[in-house]
């Protein structure tokens, strides 16, 4: 089937990796802001696809998910939202499925991005809720996208 011009279809702006040196992250536990570089959306984009690699030496739990939160940086001035911890979770993005298996997993969701400045910049974090460690070395890539009419 072709797609009729003029139908709304996504766009794609290049993929960030974020990932530098990430720490392994307990089950129940946050990641901290040093496992992730910032994000710049630099095409204000209003919402992106969202992967996270992780890798397990003991098997997650069945029907267990890593959550997904994010705060603002710079939001007045040089102020910051709050950091996502178990007490503050207003800033959920959305939750990656996970496979009851060992070794690396792929998950990918689409989010929402909140903007208060052009080139908003973001702080990831994740909640691990796999009921097992996730593995030093994980990582997460961004890509923002835009919805347009096709040529």
């Amino acid at each position: 089937m072709a797609i009729a011009t003029g139908a709304a279809i996504e766009f794609f702006g290049t993929q960030d990796t974020l990932g530098t040196s990430s720490a392994a992250v307990s089950n129940a536990a946050f990641s901290i802001a040093s496992d992730l570089s910032t994000f710049t959306n630099d095409d204000d984009a209003l919402t992106a696809s969202v992967t996270l690699l992780s890798s397990f030496a003991v098997a997650p739990d069945a029907n267990s998910a890593v959550n997904l939160f994010y705060r603002l940086l710079n939001v007045e001035g040089i102020y910051d939202n709050s950091i996502p911890d178990a007490n503050f979770q207003h800033t959920f993005a959305g939750n990656f499925p996970l496979n009851d298996a060992t070794g690396a997993q792929y998950a990918t969701i689409d989010i929402s991005l909140k903007n208060g400045y052009t080139s908003q910049q973001y702080e990831f974090y994740i909640q691990n809720e796999s009921g097992q460690t996730i593995s030093a070395g994980w990582d997460l890539y961004v890509t923002p996208k835009a919805v347009g009419p096709h040529a």
